[in-house]
């Protein structure tokens, strides 16, 4: 067994029943042994960021501990993904998806890998990642600059919570 590790996995979907699909994925993670999902946050509407034109997404995230390797985690929400739907390489970079699963943080991990960096690397300047990380863990600390992330801009940006 690994080291226990804490991390908030975004979710976000803008195909079909774009909740089920969340609550499918969060599902799917409370299923899947060795994670603890600890926690979920609200789910926001939000316009997509970048890509084609397509439909609003919803966007969440959960927070989950649990002794598994990074690159254990990141597999297993590809798995759930595809299971959903996703179909990877996109086939459209940005483009609408039915779940989209992101490993956004772990608690005091930097890492720089193939397919695999930690923090997100766009998670500071995403309100839509930010403030669900935020609703789950109030002080998370970006461990590259050691800056809290609710002092950045993207936390304070504003986003609706849906419904």
């Amino acid at each position: 067994m690994g080291e226990l590790i804490r991390a908030v996995i975004g979710l976000g979907s803008n195909l079909g029943d774009r909740a089920l699909h969340i609550e499918q994925g969060i599902g799917a993670l409370r299923r899947t042994p060795g994670i603890v999902v600890m926690g979920c946050s609200p789910l926001y509407e939000t316009p997509p960021f970048g890509g084609p034109p397509q439909g609003d997404y919803l966007n969440g995230a959960v927070l989950i501990e649990g002794r598994i390797s990074p690159r254990q985690l990141l597999e297993t929400v590809l798995l759930i993904e595809k299971g959903l739907g996703r179909i990877r390489p996109d086939p459209v970079r940005w483009g609408p998806r039915t779940l989209d699963m992101d490993v956004l943080w772990i608690e005091g991990m930097v890492l720089e890998e193939p397919g695999l960096v930690v923090p997100h690397p766009r998670l500071r300047e995403r309100p839509f990642a930010l403030r669900p990380l935020l609703d789950l863990v109030v002080n998370a600390v970006d461990p590259v600059s050691g800056d809290l992330y609710s002092s950045m801009a993207a936390a304070r940006a504003p986003i609706a919570r849906w419904p």
